[in-house]
């Protein structure tokens, strides 16, 4: 991480400016301990802090983003096997069962 010292301040709408989003939800992200900051009247945030905070954030959106992607594969893969097609003929033919039968009694 760069020096904080040497890194501007920024305030809590600055931030909420950046990121695109609400004051609210920036202290959010400072009281669920996510974004570090000055406590104090204005609340200052590191633009390292937040840099950090960035970086953290597109680390776990690209993991789940990795986890979406081998999952579709999965379910893919399974859709496409003979299990699954097993699976769905039974099924075709006891609906086909079901509806001769209900057919029959009259």
């Amino acid at each position: 991480m760069t020096d904080k010292t040497c890194s501007r301040l920024l305030l809590q709408k600055e931030v909420a400016e950046r990121l695109g989003c609400s004051e609210t939800t920036v202290a959010r992200l400072r009281f669920e301990g996510k974004l570090a900051y000055i406590p104090g009247r204005p609340v200052l945030i590191n633009e390292a802090d937040l840099q950090a905070y960035l970086d953290a954030n597109a680390e776990a959106k690209r993991l789940k983003r990795e986890q979406a992607e081998a999952e579709t594969a999965r379910l893919r893969a399974f859709l496409k096997s003979p299990a699954f097609m097993a699976m769905r003929i039974h099924r075709a033919l006891s609906r086909m069962k079901e509806r001769k039968t209900r057919k029959a009694p009259s």
